[in-house]
Formats: C-alpha cells, sequence, structure tokens
C-alpha cells in the first residue's frame, strides 16, 4: 500500500524544486502528468504506478521498482535509472535520451517509440 495519496504527492511537488521522496512507497498510485524533474526517487516503489505523460527529466532513480509501470509519453530525459527494474513497464513513446540504465531489468518492457533508447 503506498506510503502518499496523489494529492499528498502534489503537495510536495508543489513546494520544492528537487522533492527528496526516497525510498517512499508509490505502488499503484496514479500520477500522469505529474512532474518528478529532480526529484529523488531513488529506491522508491512506483510498481504498478501509472506516470503517462509525466515529467522526470534528470530524476534520480537508482534502484527504483517500477515494475509494470505505465510511463507512455513519459520524459525521462537525463534520469538516472541504474539498477532500476523497469520488469513490464510500458516505455512507449517515452523519451529516455541520455538516460543511465546501466544494470536496469526491462525484462518484458514495452519500448515501441521510445525515444534514445540504446540497446545495444
Amino acid at each position: 500500500m503506498a506510503d502518499l495519496s496523489r494529492q499528498d504527492v502534489i503537495k510536495i511537488l508543489a513546494v520544492t524544486a528537487a522533492p527528496r521522496l526516497a525510498g517512499v512507497d508509490l505502488s499503484g498510485l496514479t500520477l500522469n502528468g505529474l512532474n518528478f524533474s529532480n526529484a529523488d526517487l531513488t529506491l522508491a516503489n512506483l510498481s504498478g504506478s501509472n506516470l503517462c505523460n509525466a515529467y522526470l527529466r534528470l530524476a534520480r532513480m537508482e534502484g527504483a521498482n517500477l515494475d509494470g509501470a505505465l510511463l507512455r509519453n513519459a520524459n525521462l530525459k537525463g534520469s538516472n535509472l541504474k539498477g532500476a527494474n523497469l520488469h513490464n513497464a510500458d516505455l512507449t513513446g517515452a523519451n529516455l535520451t541520455d538516460c543511465n540504465l546501466y544494470g536496469a531489468n526491462l525484462t518484458g518492457a514495452r519500448t515501441h517509440g521510445a525515444v534514445g533508447l540504446d540497446v545495444t
């Protein structure tokens, strides 16, 4: 069960330019369209969350759990997703330009139309 509600998250994002949400359980929340740019989401649990059209530019998401998360058309440009769990995540149309995906689990992730995803 999530530690915070969508309204709680909106309040936090409104009062700080670089919110610290490290280790917070946000699983299953509808967070679509919210601006998490520069947020610290290290080790956060975002499994099953709806982050479609969210702004996650330069977010620190090392080791975050995004299993089954919806990230369609999300802007993750420059984010650090090192070691993150993106198993079965929907990254359709997401911007992953300059993201650090070293050690990230992308097994089963849907990446059709994702920009900047280097799978070589």
